[in-house]
């Protein structure tokens, strides 16, 4: 193979789109990136990758533009930070960071990616253009790779199941309430299933400890109701 084949052949691979999902860059790095579409400027990416994941800072070119952050989790997925918790990225709607960051984030098959010897040094899609503008090493903390999912109605109705009405328990029989005496420790002659009535006053008694704290964090996740007064 001739020199200017062999040359040939390495600019197409640079150039092609990618096949499938992964990081840019597989070590430790922190770049940066301008980003525009034609001749006007769009914003700037700041682009964090580590073996814990990858996080892209967006900020838009409008004055006061707030960060918007992305996440990459290991099974390749996008998430978006929000108030109240980080959502997948078809949930999230955003501007021109939608268009862009996400193939940063994870090499997307609908972009063009050209590269120098550190790795991704340009990256094409949906009509916008990232340029790498610096690249090094990072040190940043894992705590920045999190991803805390937002949690939906369900699940938190599910959670104040189990922390407020407490946690179904096959050694207690069903029919144990009907048949208590009204007085804790109090058994009678009269066939009772007082076993029974025992375990559920204990497991009763150890859930209303845990009902005040379990109130007030139910309230405050859910945004609903007013916290008790007596807290």
């Amino acid at each position: 193979m001739t020199k200017l084949l062999r040359s040939t052949c390495f600019s197409l691979v640079l150039l092609a789109p990618a096949a499938f999902a992964a990081p840019l860059f597989s070590s430790a790095t922190e770049s940066k990136w301008s980003v525009s579409k034609g001749t006007a400027a769009a914003g700037t990416i700041t682009l964090l990758t580590s073996s814990n994941g990858v996080r892209a800072e967006w900020r838009g070119t409008a004055a006061k533009s707030p960060v918007v952050i992305f996440l990459g989790s290991k099974d390749n997925k996008i998430y978006v930070r929000q108030p109240g918790g980080d959502v997948e990225l078809a949930a999230y709607k955003g501007g021109a960071e939608s268009s862009i960051v996400p193939a940063l984030v994870f090499t997307d098959a609908k972009a063009t990616y050209k590269k120098d010897a550190k790795g991704a040094s340009e990256v094409t899609v949906n009509g916008y253009t990232a340029t790498r503008t610096s690249f090094g090493t990072s040190n940043a903390d894992a705590a920045n790779f999190t991803i805390n999912p937002k949690k939906g109605a369900s699940s938190r109705l599910a959670r104040l199941s189990g922390d407020l009405l407490g946690t179904s328990q096959g050694t207690v029989s069903a029919t144990a309430g009907t048949r208590g005496a009204g007085t804790k420790g109090l058994k009678l002659a009269d066939g009772g299933d007082y076993g029974a009535v025992e375990k559920v006053e204990n497991r009763d008694a150890k859930w209303l400890t845990k009902m005040p704290d379990a109130l007030a964090e139910f309230q405050k996740d859910g945004k609903i109701g007013k916290a008790r007064e007596d807290q």
